[in-house]
């Protein structure tokens, strides 16, 4: 995604469709960014705004509020597992898309250890769809008018857990019942289970071949037609911010942690296998 980002011009666009918060960091992008949710409450705790062309709107992403061939990039970050209108928000993204345009789309697995106990903690946390993965790409590919280039695994360190923990501390009732149930459980249990499901997943995939630890996948889309082909995927993943880095580039300790490039914080290492790096 990053490499798609930073090829763009400053005379080109990105959408960063369903963006809540910010799917990426836009300092340093010479492009025009343009994030577009429907929620309200989406740009309150969004980052401030980096110097730049860089634009928050309101907007429904099965109605962009944009002309056709609007956009040489569009970014779906762990969106379409939210939107009831999946179909039409698909055919949106292949109008606004440029004849030349790209796609970047992350889902999770939804019949995946990972999204299996998000949806049993926040009571379905708002993913309304299930997506495999011989499901997704033709529905895509069909609606938005285009074709898959690359894909890859995201590999979960499974980081609601840690916000979740964090976010008990002030007892929010906007929390379904569930997840406020486990106030009652000590802060370092909760990360002790996360750090504990981080590692025996990943050890587990590598014993077993299974995909215990992967959350879902991230698709690279374009508008020509070519073979498709799978992307070595990050393994080790931070958890607290949940952004994965390669193993040859980590600042290490000697005592099996790494240090996350994006948030400074010491992270389990687990060697990478097989697909991973």
């Amino acid at each position: 995604m990053h490499d798609w980002l930073f090829e763009l011009r400053a005379d080109q666009r990105v959408l960063d469709l369903c963006s809540g918060t910010g799917s990426f960091n836009p300092a340093g992008l010479p492009c025009t960014v343009v994030a577009l949710d429907e929620d309200t409450a989406a740009f309150e705790s969004a980052r401030s705004s980096e110097p730049g062309p860089h634009y928050r709107t309101f907007g429904k992403s099965d109605q962009i509020p944009f002309s056709n061939a609007s956009f040489d990039l569009v970014i779906c970050h762990h969106g379409l597992e939210h939107i009831p209108e999946v179909e039409k928000t698909l055919t949106e993204i292949g109008r606004v898309l440029k004849p030349d345009g790209r796609l970047v789309v992350s889902i999770p697995n939804g019949y995946g250890l990972c999204d299996g106990i998000y949806r049993f903690v926040f009571e379905g946390g708002g993913h309304v769809n299930r997506f495999t993965w011989q499901r997704a790409v033709p529905l895509v590919e069909r609606c938005a008018g285009v074709h898959l280039q690359s894909w890859h695994k995201l590999y979960s360190s499974f980081a609601y857990l840690y916000r979740l923990a964090e976010a008990l501390d002030t007892r929010p009732m906007s929390l379904p019942q569930r997840a406020r149930a486990l106030g009652n459980v000590p802060r370092a249990t909760v990360y002790k289970g996360q750090r504990a499901l981080y590692r025996i997943t990943r050890y587990a995939d590598r014993i077993f071949h299974t995909n215990l630890a992967v959350y879902g996948w991230a698709f690279y889309f374009t508008r020509s037609s070519q073979p498709a082909r799978e992307q070595a995927a990050y393994l080790n993943v931070c958890v607290y911010c949940g952004s994965g880095h390669p193993a040859a580039n980590m600042e290490r300790g000697s005592s099996g942690f790494w240090r996350c490039g994006a948030c400074e914080t010491m992270n389990p290492f687990v060697k990478p296998f097989r697909d991973t790096i």
